[in-house]
């Protein structure tokens, strides 16, 4: 049997952290959930399994799925960054983070994920309690927007300046790029990337596809917004030609999945693309680790690769929207919480 990789540390004030009950949102960079939760038990916190009116303090990860974000805003809980906590609590010593490159999507198309799935983490004994930091703005989102937010001009040049010192974010489908080397591409142009779409941000540069949960969260924090082919004339990058994508349209949702083989694909709001497949087969389904023959029904979520779209079109597979089939199956799957069937109605 191979051996475990060292799971990441980093050293922490032992009570920083003693009076806070916390969860953590979204994904952590360079960590798994349960290791990212030791370093934070590791400064004296106390990790809830799920989001409550115990908890008084979320951690948050990028691509906090919006649901979660509207309940911890409606609770009234306090918020910080992962980053801008860790810098708060860091204590000396310990290693740096490492990449977790545990990825189970087989299409290298589709979008990444939302949200990894919360892990069991036993508390330990809390210090005594210290003075509490003042609080942070909480997490503000809205509903889906109408309209994606209509890209606005960066600062005026013919190079790269415009992006010197400028906190940026990528979202959508970079054309003939993955998000990490057209991330390394505007880096060198100065540009400061964000690990999450937060009131740092000055620029976000728009891909193909970008999510309509990412856009309004754009349009709320009114972010100064540029497509990615402005950029690269700007920069004086070759453009790949994008690919056309086939209108694929979502069909009812059936009134079973038992027995069904299914494949989902694009970014499912708040889990994990194992999590969903987890509550589907709860529900009866099986899953292909392909699109194939044997695929009866492709789940539907946000960014789904054009690749992957085409191909659905081009076979004639029957599509569903993610919320559509839950809804119809009766299933309350809440991002972070087991799910939960619905009671039936007379």
């Amino acid at each position: 049997m191979a051996p475990k990789k060292a799971a990441p540390s980093i050293s922490v004030r032992p009570n920083a952290l003693s009076d806070e009950k916390c969860i953590i949102t979204g994904d952590i960079d360079g960590f798994k959930r349960k290791d990212a939760e030791q370093i934070l038990i590791n400064a004296g916190a106390t990790i809830e399994k799920s989001l409550n009116k115990k908890v008084t303090l979320v951690v948050l990860g990028a691509d906090a799925g919006p649901q979660k974000l509207d309940k911890i805003e409606k609770l009234g809980i306090e918020t910080k960054d992962w980053d801008a906590l860790i810098v708060e609590i860091k204590g000396e010593g310990g290693a740096a983070p490492v990449d977790d490159d545990d990825d189970d999507d087989d299409d290298e198309d589709d979008a990444d994920e939302e949200m990894n799935e919360p892990e069991d983490s036993k508390p330990k004994k809390k210090a005594a309690p210290k003075e509490k930091a003042a609080p942070k703005p909480k997490a503000n989102t809205k509903a889906k927007a109408d309209l994606a937010p209509a890209a606005k001009p960066a600062a005026s040049s013919s190079s790269g300046n415009f992006l010197s010192g400028k906190h940026v974010i990528i979202t959508g489908i970079i054309a003939g790029h993955d998000r990490k080397d057209a991330q390394a591409i505007l880096e060198k142009e100065g540009a400061i990337f964000e690990k999450s779409l937060n009131k740092k941000v000055e620029i976000v540069i728009l891909g193909q596809n970008s999510g309509p949960d990412k856009l309004a969260k754009i349009k709320d924090l009114g972010a100064e917004t540029i497509e990615w082919k402005t950029v690269a004339e700007k920069l004086g990058l070759e453009l790949s030609p994008e690919k056309k994508v086939a209108n694929v349209e979502a069909g009812d949702a059936p009134d079973s999945i038992d027995g069904k083989t299914l494949l989902v694909t694009g970014e499912i709001d708040g889990f994990t693309r194992s999590a969903a497949q987890k509550i589907l087969e709860g529900a009866g389904a099986k899953f292909a680790k392909t699109l194939n023959k044997s695929v009866e029904l492709v789940v539907l979520g946000a960014n789904a690769g054009p690749d992957k779209l085409n191909k659905i079109a081009d076979q004639g597979i029957p599509t569903v929207e993610w919320i559509d089939l839950i809804e119809k199956l009766g299933i309350d799957a809440e991002a972070g919480e087991p799910p939960k069937k619905k009671a039936k109605r007379d």
